[in-house]
């Protein structure tokens, strides 16, 4: 990541009041930080992989819109992504916070709970809240060193100012 990519996520955590890794995971796992990603079986693109619903509810005409106005990581961090989850703060849990991107009904549901086939069909491996909150930490292996330096940083400050 540059260090504007990185700027812009610690303040988009910052200004969602959340974990700045479980930002940085969750983005992770639904684009691998592509902000073009697009998913082959909806219509869902982006860093957050937002569907065609969820970006005309955002002012887009649709996902590609979306994307072809947000081209960058940090455009898209700092307007659809900071506007989509602000639409859902706060977030009590990891839990509430994933759910907001991958199904909002579940923010609250039991973890063991089961999600609809519409949505199992599209996206393949994940059946339960769980399991999709364990995909997403799954990615905490791959943080790049560049990401924990900067939360070390961030810490070290925190620590330094009370």
């Amino acid at each position: 990541m540059t260090e504007l990519q990185k700027k812009a996520l610690s303040e988009v955590a910052k200004a969602l009041e959340v974990d700045v890794l479980d930002l940085f995971n969750l983005i992770n796992f639904e684009s691998s930080w592509n902000p073009q990603a697009k998913n082959p079986l909806s219509s869902a693109r982006g860093l957050l992989q937002f569907t065609n619903s969820t970006a005309k509810w955002l002012g887009y005409k649709d996902s590609l819109d979306l994307v072809t106005k947000n081209k960058t990581i940090e455009s898209q961090l700092y307007f659809p992504v900071l506007q989509y989850l602000t639409k859902y703060k706060p977030f009590p849990t990891k839990q509430s916070l994933y759910m907001s991107v991958f199904y909002p009904v579940a923010r609250y549901w039991p973890s063991t709970k089961h999600f609809p086939e519409s949505v199992k069909k599209v996206n393949p491996g994940i059946t339960t809240v769980q399991s999709y909150i364990d995909k997403v930490d799954k990615t905490k292996k791959k943080i790049p060193f560049e990401i924990i330096s900067l939360i070390a940083i961030g810490l070290y400050l925190l620590m330094m100012k009370g």
